[in-house]
């Protein structure tokens, strides 16, 4: 859901008392990520998803083949009418060890367009977690759920709440982590930084309390795992909300920078910011990883970045890129993600000729000889 968001931003400090640190075991985890840009680009190929459309059931279809493919066996579609059109929720299930869960859930209706960015941006993202965490011994099981009628005022999740999970609270489910609309907005200041989504409303209180010390960590997370700079901002407009009414603890992932697209025919993987997008999908799998508890990622390291830097930038020609150790590959890529260059290894340094590239931003990354990357953004003028 498209949402004007007036921050209420928190300083983060690095040094939390009870802080998470750096594991290279999820980072090797997060190579498992294959191109959620292409799941983003079928997902617009499908049409504006509308109550009761044709196109609606197809993407419904479309979700379905995509946790076939990933051997996923236990998929549930939940079928009600509302104002006279089919809603269906699709509710998949991953095993824990226990008996407790986490939701790890976005909507995949649209309103006036076909919805990229609000919300295939988190479709992709739910996926792609799950094509992560699928062969993976999770101590809590984990229900990847796409809700319907998120625009028309929570229909779909409402449903969830009361019907499927009933008047009493469920204790097994211990997090509801809502994805929406994670893909930045081209050109739009904002998309080095996620919003981390925490309930503050006090309508029911005690579910506060945990939710801010979840969405801490999660912001940690961010910190560790990728380049995006957390903003902690209250919860409210998305498919959490009747979770939250209900007294469950919620938390979510946003766009930090201003949607220009939503609601409308523009709302297409052009005008999304690919890059932030990408580090918005590590995220969302990173604190799946950390919420589920995958046993065998409990050793810690201290994380190494490749150091790097660009100039000219902007540029019309060659451009230099320096990097302050020895690195194992360097790759361009376009808007779209497409990778342009490619070019390994790396000796302190390169030129890099970019007068045949058409005018545009493009996105730099340097890989470490360790795995690690670093991304800049470089612009091309003519």
């Amino acid at each position: 859901m498209t949402r004007l968001i007036v921050f209420n931003c928190f300083v983060l400090f690095a040094a939390q008392g009870n802080a998470q640190k750096y594991n290279p075991n999820v980072n090797k985890a997060l190579s498992a990520i294959q191109n959620p840009i292409e799941l983003v680009s079928d997902f617009e190929s499908l049409g504006v998803k509308s109550p009761g459309s044709v196109e609606k059931l197809n993407t419904v279809n479309w979700i379905v083949a995509q946790y076939q493919a990933l051997g996923y066996d236990s998929i549930r579609i939940d079928s009600f009418t509302d104002a006279g059109t089919m809603v269906r929720n699709i509710i998949v299930t991953k095993s824990g060890q226990d008996s407790s869960y986490i939701v790890v859930c976005g909507h995949y209706d649209t309103r006036n367009g076909p919805g990229a960015n609000d919300n295939g941006s988190g479709v992709a993202a739910i996926i792609e977690t799950a094509r992560v965490l699928k062969d993976l011994n999770t101590t809590r099981g984990i229900q990847f759920i796409h809700f319907d009628k998120e625009e028309e005022g929570f229909v779909g999740s409402d449903y969830h709440v009361k019907q499927v999970l009933g008047q009493a609270l469920d204790s097994n489910l211990y997090l509801v982590l809502n994805i929406d609309q994670i893909g930045g907005s081209m050109d739009q200041p904002g998309n080095d930084r996620i919003t981390c989504e925490r309930d503050e409303d006090n309508g029911i209180s005690t579910n506060n309390a945990p939710s801010w010390l979840i969405t801490d960590t999660i912001a940690n997370l961010t910190n560790l795992y990728t380049t995006l700079k957390p903003e902690i901002d209250k919860a409210f407009l998305s498919d959490y909300i009747p979770f939250e009414q209900k007294g469950y603890v919620i938390t979510g992932l946003y766009q930090s920078a201003s949607d220009l697209f939503g609601h409308s025919a523009a709302d297409t993987l052009g005008n999304m910011d690919t890059v932030s997008f990408k580090q918005a999908v590590r995220l969302t799998v990173v604190a799946s990883i950390h919420f589920a508890q995958v046993g065998q990622f409990i050793s810690v390291a201290p994380k190494t970045i490749p150091k790097f830097s660009i100039y000219p930038n902007p540029t019309s020609a060659a451009v230099h890129i320096r990097t302050h150790e020895a690195s194992e590959h360097i790759t361009i890529s376009d808007f779209a993600g497409r990778v342009v260059f490619s070019n390994y290894p790396i000796q302190n340094g390169t030129d890099i000729e970019l007068g045949g590239f058409n005018a545009g931003s493009y996105v730099v990354t340097v890989t470490s000889k360790n795995g690690y990357q670093a991304s800049k953004r470089v612009i091309v003028v003519k």
